[in-house]
């Protein structure tokens, strides 16, 4: 007679695992805040119209995100890597995104908004993404 399956037969560790209790508190937490102050999440929001609105005015390619995380899409792998090292040196970091993580010719660097960004503050990040921009032939002017 064959012994009884697994209940584990076919699963995975993390099927089967909780997380840390660390993990759970920073859940916890985090909707906790939400519900607590929702001017906090309207922030946010408006930041992140803030931002796409900027980089697409600009003539940027910012994709279909419709989160925080909006991606700037240059194609050019090389230019990409250039393109978020010259940023940062501007004061700006949003890393670079390159194959194999997207497809070829999907090259981006991704950016992210936080409630606790101003609109001063993502106005200088605009006037970098402008001058970069230019610098490296990703945007005419």
């Amino acid at each position: 007679m064959a012994p009884a399956p697994s209940i584990t037969s076919g699963c995975t560790a993390a099927s089967i695992s909780s997380p840390p209790p660390p993990v759970v508190a920073a859940c916890i937490e985090a909707l906790e805040i939400i519900r607590d102050e929702p001017d906090r999440l309207e922030r946010l929001w408006s930041n992140t119209r803030f931002l796409k609105d900027g980089l697409r005015e600009l003539g940027f390619d910012t994709g279909d995100s419709e989160t925080p995380i909006t991606p700037v899409i240059t194609g050019d792998e090389a230019k990409t890597q250039a393109f978020a090292r010259r940023l940062f040196e501007e004061g700006v970091f949003c890393p670079a995104i390159v194959f194999p993580t997207v497809g070829r010719g999907k090259a981006r660097v991704r950016t992210i908004v936080t409630a606790d960004h101003t609109e001063p503050d993502l106005g200088e990040a605009l006037a970098a993404f402008e001058r970069v921009g230019k610098e490296l032939g990703l945007l005419g002017g």
